[in-house]
């Protein structure tokens, strides 16, 4: 069984997964108290579905890019809990993960995480039948340097504020803003992704070395098992 924790924004999720998919999953807008708020929620998760943390069999983690100080705590977490019980713990770009649940699109996607003073964390990805791949590396771009990288028509999912969708609205014509609700990253996909890699005998990611994704500069995604 996977357990599945993403705090890199102010939206958080969890999630428990086996081979039948999907047992328990919460998002949340956590308006930045993540660190009180996520252990409590995946104990209510446990008890919901009356398991104990022994059935755990690897852990994953959202590695952002994100809130600077939310990325963290996610990960700590999930470092603690894969350490405790001896289990393997699966690293993934929160990027990835909003774009992965996109696959049935067809064309160019565009998938961003708030990173804070208005500024985002941006992947820009082609998607084709059912498959994706990304486009370049990750970016860190306020809503004026996203608007200028956009010049095909692009599918844009993520976490925007009502004021940034109508501002992308009128500005990129050719662009589609997917709805807020297919735009929520989900922790049952993080936890699914991490599953396939656990299917394959994957050893997991290594502990000490497996770090958020701060956006300071231009980085390359991280190795994901694809």
């Amino acid at each position: 069984m996977i357990l599945a924790l993403d705090s890199s924004t102010a939206y958080a999720g969890a999630a428990l997964y086996n081979e039948t998919g999907i047992l328990a999953e919460f998002t949340w807008l956590s308006h930045r108290d993540q660190t009180t708020q996520l252990l409590p929620l995946v104990q209510k998760m446990f008890e919901i579905e009356n398991l104990s943390p022994e059935k755990i069999t690897g852990v994953a983690a959202a590695l952002g890019p994100g809130s600077f100080n939310g990325l963290r705590v996610a990960l700590s977490e999930a470092k603690g809990i894969a350490l405790s019980l001896d289990v393997p713990i699966f690293g993934f770009s929160s990027l990835d993960v909003l774009a992965a649940a996109h696959t049935y699109l067809n064309g160019n996607l565009c998938a961003l995480v708030e990173a804070g003073r208005g500024r985002f964390g941006v992947g820009f990805y082609r998607v084709k039948a059912g498959k994706w791949r990304q486009d370049g590396d990750y970016l860190n771009l306020d809503l004026q340097e996203l608007i200028e990288r956009i010049e095909d028509p692009t599918f844009i999912a993520g976490e925007l504020k009502p004021a940034d969708r109508a501002e992308l609205t009128r500005r990129l014509p050719k662009a589609l803003i997917l709805p807020a609700a297919v735009s929520q990253r989900r922790a049952g996909l993080l936890a699914e992704l991490a599953w396939h890699r656990l299917s394959l005998g994957e050893p997991g990611d290594d502990l000490a070395a497996l770090q958020p994704i701060y956006l300071h500069q231009p980085v390359k995604r991280p190795s994901d098992g694809n």
